[in-house]
């Protein structure tokens, strides 16, 4: 079974030295491409795109993303095990750690 990644429009990348100051590329444009997957993969990223209501592309990229090895969420600090929790704004409290 075939199925279609994101469709894009083609990009032209001037030269560098043909770059207006200040332009900036902050961010890959996705690719268009085709691929097969086996009838069980393809299942499973169908179940997927049903349950988090995307699109088949956005799913299968999901999936492959997940398989990335992320950092650890443990350091240590003076030689104490640490959680390594990114600050996003949201104070952890004591009471949110006994409602855990």
């Amino acid at each position: 079974m075939a199925i279609n990644a994101a469709p894009t429009t083609p990009q032209r990348h001037p030269s560098p030295d043909r770059v207006p100051e200040g332009i900036v590329e902050t961010k890959p444009t996705p690719r268009r491409t085709t691929i097969t997957l086996s009838p069980e993969a393809f299942e499973i990223a169908e179940r997927f795109k049903d349950a988090a209501g995307l699109s088949m592309s956005e799913a299968v990229s999901e999936l492959i993303e997940r398989t990335e090895p992320r950092p650890p969420r443990i350091k240590y600090v003076d030689g104490f095990p640490t959680a390594d929790i990114p600050m996003d704004g949201k104070w952890i409290t004591t009471e949110d750690i006994l409602r855990a």
